[in-house]
């Protein structure tokens, strides 16, 4: 979702901007019955959607490169200590900020290989939401790349 999105932000980020500069893609959760994208089966799977929770990432054109730390996955300001304890605790101490961190990184590299000059072209503010619980096997944080 991320990586699409990006391509999105560069290649608008050159023209006339929409009403609405956000651009936004939606992955649902995703229950594997048979296979693993990364597992001996070569990347095929039986998989079902599960439309109850998804991950959304939102990009738009901006100056700057921007990832958003998310309010609750990504915590960075707390009232107290005894918070701060309460949330790692709870989410661990990595969000989907370092997902979207990820795939930049992949994309600049991809564009690098296939020789895609993304001098010039301007920045983009990146978001991500998700109601996909953690660690459950629903594919979260796939839905975020």
């Amino acid at each position: 979702a991320a990586a699409r999105l990006a391509c999105t932000a560069v290649a608008g980020s050159q023209g006339v901007e929409a009403a609405d500069p956000w651009r936004t893609h939606t992955a649902y959760a995703r229950i594997g019955l048979v296979g693993n994208p990364s597992d001996g089966f070569f990347g095929k799977t039986i998989a079902v959607a599960v439309s109850n929770w998804k991950a959304s990432v939102r990009i738009r054109p901006s100056p700057r490169i921007v990832l958003e730390p998310h309010p609750v996955c990504d915590p960075h300001a707390f009232d107290s200590m005894e918070e701060l304890h309460r949330a790692y605790s709870k989410q661990g101490y990595q969000g989907g900020i370092i997902l979207l961190e990820a795939t930049c990184k992949k994309f600049c590299e991809y564009c690098k290989k296939h020789q895609i000059d993304l001098s010039g072209k301007g920045g983009f503010t990146l978001q991500y939401d998700t109601n996909i619980p953690r660690q459950v096997g629903l594919a979260g944080s796939s839905g975020l790349v």
